[in-house]
């Protein structure tokens, strides 16, 4: 056997020169460092003794203003020009305070002396900026007005200098005279060249004030309103003017604006915007077109969003040239608290929102993965970082300078509106009836009884392959507290980035970071000297080359959440000495090139250095190995899904299972040469055959005999012939999860063909079997020329977690079929929860054998011996594989004869993990004793497993728990021991899955099989279709993969991360990963199948099946693809 290999990644990055570089390990990662990274240095120290203190008064509190407990931000640089960053905190109720940078960690509070401690009622962001172009930091500053008894504007302090470096600067408060004095409800301000034309514009993020219990219609961000909703204004000169609508900025009430970022998310040249809004109003992600406008793209960009979006940052974090984005949230990471906290939608309240035009929103962190083109994968599960609990600042920085962007997180809220013993609490008609009067001195215990739990900040460690380490605690960083906004600068200038924190009635923070002192870690700084007006270069890139590794840095302060980060660029090298190459490329397009560049310095540079256009490249590359040809090629036709909800019926059920179509099967029916395509229907559509015209357009043929199936829904297809006429006839199991017992719909079907394409339902030809079908395989497992079947069963209705009754039926030639499942296939009846299953010679021998996959079961293989099918699943080395296994595609990949099998899981991008030491668990059983079954679907979170279901969701199932666990805290983390007695728990059916990840079962011959896991793009969403082809035509087999699943509830959310993923093989086993962009290969939606259909002129397409959508046709454009061609009747289904 050959030794195989699978690559894990070889990156590759936009555009040329500067793109074309690879990215396999180029700097050394991090281990666990003694002592911690970080070290916090006290007040008694600094100097820095602002507190931001907040008392609970009657008049203004969280019951009467919403964000009373966001706290305030930080602002960082240099405004006195001696070369150390200064800091400028806001206070939402008292004055905000400067400190000079003395060194050495000592700060000086000029605060008064500078005129810069601001006049309004309620402060909330800051951000440092050159305004007025001259070439010194001024502070903008964000206030909450005409609210209650809110007063103020926002305030601009202009820099007017110092007598030196290092004396105190006086500000002058400007914001009127510059049209930046704007009345409403701030929350943050980024200053950014949206127009290229040299001076500073700026994006005024805004909120609203009403609370979110009144969903109203999404239009409603259309129409402006004069205090909440975000402005656009742009520099003309003198003075700045509102642009917004004009621009194709949302102004409205909807808009609960926490956050916003600058960054090329396109990578055009023109700095975008992704803006973070809380409850339910959409993230707005903003693509400047380059003329003026912008073109809101969230639906199109991403599949869904953060639900409660806090603080956001923006930057590579997989180093392939495009800025991906950390989005926050309010999801618990500890079990208790989780338990006791409101946050997920129900699944009506969620549909109800997106019939509303909401988007698809989930109340979890979220990391959005560029894929090329400002497309992104939402990968926060995959990664680690998606429950941080109430957090507010996400920065990205290298703060171990291994050459990995890491995480800092701020977190806590100084008291809980969320906590659901305390909703309850407030819900009593006596307490409603008081709060109605308003909070009085006499009431204010309703605030202290809010729970208040001081949180650690988070930190995540970039491993360098998509996951990140939580490494608070060991950096140093988990000091419990209620941290707001934050910033990063190197304070003392060692060259590594230390943190600032804004708390709530404690003194700020400033924790030194010590990763200079690391053994074999460099950094670079770059301070960026800009062309007046732009003098601090803002918009700028940099682009470096370190070796292999390649490493982009955005020129944009105003980050994380209400604060702004020093304007010096930071590189962490690892053990690199120098910059191999650094190109800087200024906001008007003009780029200067430096070569050797040594690290351990600051290095200066000059936008009056640079020269010349950058030209960026093209959005398609000029090879793309696909083209999409839906709209020329495609038919009129949609796959609708039926409304069906599977949670009402089964309330524990982890996701619905009556969306498993449509069904795709692709050949030639009617004898032309050319192959045809068929495509199932859902409840009440008729499925359709589309014909291949002369031209290689689609024709539909009649509605019969589909229309007289309709109540069926097509789940699979299979053609092949099945009376030995020499025509493909055709196989549609049935399924969807609706009809339960001897319903008719569960009945699969046989259509025979007349020759001409023209089919009718054989009713004598398979015996009655009532099942829930998951697939069909075609097959002449018995080597008498004609095809055989094997259909397995998908799953029990009303009783999931039970085994269906799956079954093979062996083909007397003239197309009878006799269910032979027990005489010939001991077990196999009960083989599981089938999703998919394919023939073929695991064990050389010459006859075939049985592979089945599916949900809660191992990679099952039935080996034939003798003419009966024996388990061989713990013989082939398949045992402790159970996982949630969607589709098996048998072939041989390393060209050593025999095949391999390619296996599509749920993946790595889920909540619901599994390993073999902490698997998932299903425990299904009548625990109420009211004769139906409960589902316990438990999974590991910090070395303990837990029950997923929340108290509300067990009660409703569960109603007996009531008393036991009368309130949210009682129930609080309690394992399914806890909830159930051992005689119980013993008398339940267990189901286990040990592995997620999709992967290949390498086939070793007489030692079995291998399981290795597939690329780590590979595992971002559920794999439900592959197929293996040369799509490339360097004679070697690819992998297209494809997938998705959205029929999951919104407390874990739909699995929407796939574009499809090529993985392009080298011959001898290994596969790399190839970027959606660089292939142009996006195949949207909820994909279920994938077939390969040959044109008129013997070019291929791509044929992919979507449920509740329309068919999507991809043309592969390098040459002929060679297709896996498998002998009739021998492929899989799916």
């Amino acid at each position: 056997m050959r030794r195989r290999r699978l690559n894990r990644r070889r990156w590759t990055t936009p555009g040329a020169g500067l793109m074309a570089l690879l990215l396999a390990g180029g700097l050394a990662a991090c281990g666990p460092e003694t002592p911690p990274l970080f070290e916090r240095r006290p007040a008694s120290h600094t100097g820095v003794d602002f507190v931001n203190e907040l008392p609970e008064a009657a008049d203004f509190n969280i019951l009467n203003y919403l964000y009373y407990y966001n706290g305030g931000g930080v602002a960082v640089g240099d405004v006195n020009d001696d070369g150390l960053p200064d800091l400028y905190f806001t206070a939402n109720l008292g004055p905000n305070r400067l400190y000079l940078n003395r060194g050495g960690f000592r700060f000086e509070d000029v605060t008064e002396q500078a005129g810069v401690a601001g006049d309004a009622s309620w402060t909330t962001g800051a951000t440092m900026a050159d305004v007025n172009g001259d070439g010194r930091l001024d502070l903008y500053v964000t206030v909450v007005s005409d609210y209650l008894d809110r007063q103020g504007h926002n305030q601009l302090f202009l820099n007017l200098g110092a007598e030196g470096p290092g004396q105190v600067p006086t500000f002058s408060e400007q914001a009127a005279a510059y049209g930046l004095d704007f009345r409403g409800f701030g929350t943050h301000a980024a200053f950014f060249d949206y127009d290229r034309d040299g001076d500073l514009d700026v994006y005024l993020l805004n909120h609203t004030t009403h609370y979110e219990g009144a969903i109203g219609r999404a239009a409603l961000r259309e129409e402006d309103h004069p205090r909440a909703g975000d402005r656009l204004l742009r520099n003309d000169g003198d003075r700045f003017v509102d642009v917004s609508r004009e621009a194709g900025i949302y102004s409205g009430v909807t808009g609960y604006g926490l956050s916003v970022v600058v960054s090329d998310l396109n990578r055009d040249g023109w700095p975008d915007l992704y803006v973070g809004n809380d409850f339910h109003e959409n993230d707005y992600l903003y693509l400047n077109n380059g003329d003026g406008t912008f073109t809101e793209a969230i639906r199109d960009a991403t599949g869904h969003t953060s639900r409660f979006s806090m603080g956001s940052d923006a930057a590579d974090v997989n180093r392939d040239g495009w800025p991906d984005l950390v989005v926050l949230d309010m999801l618990p990471a500890d079990e208790a608290i989780l338990k006791t906290s409101a946050s997920a939608d129900t699944y009506e309240l969620a549909e109800l929102k997106q019939r509303l035009g909401y988007h698809v929103q989930y109340a979890r962190n979220t990391l959005q993965l560029n894929r090329g083109r400002a497309r992104f994968s939402e990968i926060g599960y995959l990664a680690g970082l998606y429950a941080t609990d109430w957090s507010w600042a996400a920065l990205l920085a290298d703060y171990d300078l291994d050459g990995w962007l890491d995480l800092f997180v701020s977190n806590g809220i100084y008291r809980r509106p969320n906590d659901l013993d305390y909703v309850n609490y407030i819900s009593d008609a006596a307490i409603q009836a008081s709060l109605e009067q308003g909070i009085t001195e006499e009431n204010l215990t309703l605030l202290e009884r809010m729970p208040q739990i001081p949180l650690p900040n988070a930190a995540f460690r970039n491993r360098g392959d998509l996951t990140f380490e939580e490494v608070a605690a060991a950096w140093g960083l988990a000091d419990p507290g209620f941290s707001n906004g934050a910033a990063y600068a190197d304070l003392d200038n060692d060259g590594d980035l230390d943190l600032v924190m804004n708390n709530i009635n404690e003194p700020a923070w400033i924790y030194e970071n010590r990763a200079d002192r690391l053994p074999d870690r460099h950094a670079l700084t770059i301070r960026l000297v800009g062309e007046p007006p732009n003098t601090f270069g803002i918009g700028a890139q940099v682009w470096m080359r370190v070796g292999e590794a390649q490493l982009v840095r955005e020129q944009s302060p105003a980050r994380g959440f209400q604060s702004s980060v020093d304007p010096r660029l930071h590189v962490g090298l690892g053990a690199a000495t120098t910059v191999d190459t650094l190109t800087v490329i200024w906001p008007d397009g003009r780029f200067q090139t430096l070569t050797d560049v040594p690290a351990d310095q600051l290095l200066t540079l000059r936008q009056a250095d640079a020269g010349g256009t950058f030209v960026w490249p093209d959005a398609v590359p000029d090879d793309p190995l696909f083209e999409d040809v839906t709209g020329v090629l495609a038919p009129a036709w949609r796959h609708e899904e039926n409304t069906f909800v599977d949670f009402n019926r089964e309330a524990l059920m982890p996701h619905k299972l009556s969306m498993e179509g449509p069904a795709l099967a692709v050949g030639d029916v009617d004898g032309d040469g050319l192959e045809d395509v068929f495509v199932g229907g859902a409840k009440w559509q008729a499925a359709r055959l589309f014909l291949q015209q002369a031209d290689g357009r689609l024709r539909p043929t009649a509605p019969d005999p589909w229309q007289a199936d309709s109540l069926h829904e097509d789940v699979d297809a299979a053609f092949f012939d099945a009376d030995g006429d020499g025509d493909l006839d055709l196989f549609v199991v049935s399924g969807g999860n609706e009809f339960w017992g001897e319903a008719e719909p569960l009945l699969d079907r046989l259509y025979l063909n007349d020759g001409r394409g023209g089919f009718s339902r054989d009713r004598q030809a398979l015996p009655e079997h009532f099942a829930n079908g998951g697939c069909v395989a075609p097959g002449d497992f018995d080597g008498d020329g004609d095809v055989d079947l094997f259909v397995g069963s998908r799953v029990v209705s009303r009783h999931y977690g039970l085994i269906p009754q799956s079954v093979l039926y062996e083909n007397d030639g003239t197309g009878r079929f006799t269910d032979v499942t027990h005489t010939r296939a001991e077990g196999l009846a009960e083989a599981g929860m089938v999703s998919d299953a394919a023939w073929t010679d695991v064990d050389g021998d010459g006859a075939l054998d049985l592979v089945v996959v599916g949900e809660w079961m191992p990679v099952r293989v039935f080996a034939q011996r003798a003419g009966r099918f024996v388990d061989a699943t713990a013989e082939r080395g398949l045992a402790g594989t159970e996982g949630w296994w969607n589709t098996v595609l048998p072939y041989d990949l390393d060209g050593d004869g025999d095949e391999d099998l390619v296996l599509g899981n749920l993946g790595l991008n889920s909540y619901v993990t599994a390993s073999p030491e902490e698997p998932a668990r299903l425990y299904v059983h009548d625990f109420d004793g009211n004769g139906s079954l409960d589902q316990i679907l438990t999974v590991y979170r910090h070395g303990v497993s837990y029950p997923i279901a929340t108290r509300d969701q067990l009660l409703k199932q569960i109603q007996p728990l009531r008393k036991a666990f009368p309130t949210y805290t009682a129930f609080g983390a309690r394992q399914v021991t806890d909830l159930f007695p051992a005689a119980r728990l013993d008398s339940a059916v267990v189901r286990e899955a040990r592995t997620m990840a999709s992967a290949v079962a390498w086939n070793e011959g007489v030692q079995g099989f291998s399981l290795q896991a597939l690329p780590m793009e590979a595992q971002f969403a559920p794999v439900q279709a592959a197929l293996a082809a040369d799509v490339d035509g360097d004679a070697h087999t690819d992998l297209l993969l494809a997938g998705n699943f959205y029929g999951v509830g919104p407390m874990r959310g739909r699995y929407d991360a796939s574009y499809g993923q090529l993985l392009r093989g080298d011959g001898r086993g290994g596969f790399e990963a190839v970027p959606p962009y660089r292939a142009n290969l996006w195949l949207h939606g909820d994909v279920r199948d994938l077939a390969m259909l040959r044109r008129p002129d013997g070019s291929r397409l791509l044929v992919v099946a979507r449920n509740d959508d329309g068919l999507q046709l991809v043309r592969l454009r390098a040459g002929e693809a060679a297709l896996v061609e498998r002998p009739a009747g021998t492929e899989a289904g799916r």
